[in-house]
């Protein structure tokens, strides 16, 4: 059944308009980032990171808009699991944020390539690709899952949805920048997911090290894991009133 909801899902959103417009900004981001050389190599890869988080943000506030209550709710009457439902949402982003990290990866290895090897400042390895593979992957699903709890289920005002997740990405990215400016919102902040701790330690050394940002990746890994858990159920209780 779940799978069966998950191609429901993605047959939805690949055949509404709303993939257009973010797939056109990556492009165009990746496009401009790499026009440029030489690179140093983690460091663009964690700048991308962030771009990868605001556009799969989007991509989650945006679902919302291809949602028809009156579909919404005889699949929501017909299948017995609730929460099966709101975790095809869930597969969604995660399939979605899977596409935008291979892009991510790829492209520029093959500018790399075309350019006989002079992108970046360093000879790019197997371990930059593979740990820069799943730091756009887990943060993509992460901004993603954050961006479905920007649903008329939970904002009555569309307005106020569009507002609030864009000042929260925002803050988000400039999680580190913020608390330096005014320490006294990390607060605050601590709460916040850990896109920009995970960012700013992937890069800290010149070459990727387990050791150093291991941690991080854990860390988004549980925090993620538990933003689906409180949307699963926070779905299951506002059912649709």
């Amino acid at each position: 059944m779940v799978r069966e909801l998950f191609r429901f899902e993605r047959d939805k959103y690949i055949h509404s308009s709303r993939m257009i417009l973010p797939m056109v900004l990556l492009f165009f981001y990746l496009g401009f980032a790499y026009s440029m050389a030489p690179q140093y190599v983690l460091d663009s890869f964690s700048i991308c990171s962030l771009v990868v988080f605001l556009l799969m943000l989007a991509v989650g506030v945006m679902y919302d808009d291809i949602n028809y209550p009156m579909i919404d709710q005889t699949i929501y009457i017909k299948t017995e699991k609730k929460e099966w439902i709101f975790g095809a949402r869930c597969m969604l982003i995660t399939y979605i944020s899977l596409g935008a990290s291979a892009a991510c990866v790829l492209y520029p290895v093959l500018v790399d390539l075309a350019g006989g090897g002079n992108l970046f400042m360093r000879p790019l390895r197997p371990e930059d690709l593979l740990s820069s593979f799943f730091l756009f992957w887990m943060i993509g699903i992460c901004g993603g899952v954050t961006g479905l709890f920007a649903n008329s289920r939970v904002f009555r005002k569309r307005e106020a949805a569009l507002l609030f997740s864009a000042l929260l990405g925002l803050v988000i990215i400039l999680k580190g920048p913020i608390g330096e400016e005014f320490p006294p919102a990390r607060l605050l902040t601590w709460l916040l997911p850990p896109v920009y701790d995970l960012s700013v330690n992937y890069c800290r050394e010149d070459y990727f090290s387990l050791s150093v940002s291991g941690i991080y990746y854990l860390w988004l890994a549980g925090y993620t894991g538990a933003e689906i858990f409180i949307y699963i159920g926070l779905m299951k209780k506002r059912r649709f009133d």
